[in-house]
């Protein structure tokens, strides 16, 4: 016989139907976190593509601004034409706003005028991604997920790399744009023996900066370099530099004409798309060049201690306005702040800016 205590037991009927209930439930609720995680996922990643379009239309719009109202209308077009899109890149962004100000508080504006000084972009992005699963319990079909950029022109003092090895002479320390005229032709290197004349650059063809340009010797004319010429040419067309060069130190003269500085001068100028504009003014109408004719360079005081009192922007000339010989001057136009980086003036103060994201 056998032992019915030793037979399983079959459910029972009301167990079952605990059993396939509490079963089923667990199912719809794994169903919905499942579906929750997909759409907090989703929402998650647009987030993250809207903030990633406003950080790089903020960026691409604080270069294009130069203080004027044709550069608000470029730095909006620029932001606006920023790639990014959502939903994995497959979706445009649509409804933009770009605003400018003088100061990350504010007050925004969309088309400031006069925009003198507005040198902080803000743009503002949304998207609003389709929902799968929540909508099944109630919610919402849609969410809007939102990202704000603010991009600035900030002041920089110093430089590691890339300012200019040429270091002009100051006219008047106390002024913000150091005693020059924008518009202006400077000395980048003197001729040997100056004089009051055609060797010397329009802005410094006056006794004054002649005398002074020879106060030191004869062989101090306006390189911060090494004497090597090779060095130089490296400074000149791939930006290197040697030492630190900042607001309130000294800068290294050195000397000699050293002939072979104009062909750099000329291949720095032809590394530019515009090399044929015959001033700032006309490089900024044509709008096709890439910034290289723009250059940031120290500013000192000249004999007996050199220091540097501010950066300036110049725009390198003509290949032609670069002569053969010793005995003349290398000029560039002074146009106001520089940024680095850019195929533009600043929109600031005179002296160096760096565009860099503040929020």
């Amino acid at each position: 016989m056998v032992d019915s205590r030793n037979r399983p037991r079959r459910p029972q009927p009301g167990r079952r139907g605990y059993v396939l209930l509490t079963t089923a439930g667990g199912l719809v609720a794994m169903m919905g976190a499942l579906g929750l995680a997909v759409d907090a996922s989703a929402l998650y990643i647009a987030r993250n593509e809207a903030q990633a379009y406003a950080d790089a239309a903020a960026l691409a719009a604080a270069l294009e601004l130069d203080g004027t109202t044709a550069g608000i209308s470029r730095a909006r077009n620029r932001a606006l034409a920023v790639p990014n899109r959502w939903g994995l890149a497959t979706n445009p962004f649509s409804g933009t706003q770009v605003d400018f100000a003088t100061s990350a508080q504010g007050p925004w504006a969309s088309s400031p005028n006069p925009a003198a000084g507005y040198r902080f972009a803000r743009v503002q992005a949304s998207a609003a991604p389709s929902l799968r699963f929540i909508p099944v319990v109630g919610g919402p079909t849609s969410s809007t997920v939102r990202a704000s950029a603010i991009a600035a022109q900030v002041e920089k003092t110093s430089f590691r790399q890339g300012s200019f090895p040429f270091s002009p002479m100051v006219h008047n320390a106390a002024d913000p744009n150091y005693g020059y005229t924008v518009g202006e032709r400077y000395t980048l290197r003197w001729g040997s023996n100056p004089q009051v004349g055609p060797n010397v650059c329009p802005g410094d063809r006056h006794p004054t900066w002649v005398a002074k340009a020879k106060e030191g010797c004869a062989s101090e004319r306006g390189y911060i370099e090494e004497t090597s010429a090779s060095i130089i040419r490296m400074a000149i067309e791939k930006d290197y530099q040697t030492y630190l060069r900042a607001i309130g130190e000294s800068v290294i003269m050195t000397g000699g004409a050293k002939q072979t500085i104009r062909h750099s001068l000329i291949n720095r100028v032809n590394q530019d798309t515009d090399n044929i504009s015959a001033t700032y003014a006309e490089y900024v109408s044509r709008g096709i060049g890439n910034g290289r004719r723009l250059v940031a360079a120290p500013i000192n005081t000249w004999y007996p201690d050199y220091r540097v009192v501010g950066f300036g922007a110049f725009f390198l000339l003509l290949p032609s306005e670069y002569p053969a010989g010793g005995t003349k001057s290398f000029c560039a136009e002074y146009i106001g702040p520089y940024v680095q980086g850019s195929r533009r003036k600043g929109a600031g103060a005179p002296g160096a800016y760096v565009v860099r994201l503040i929020e």
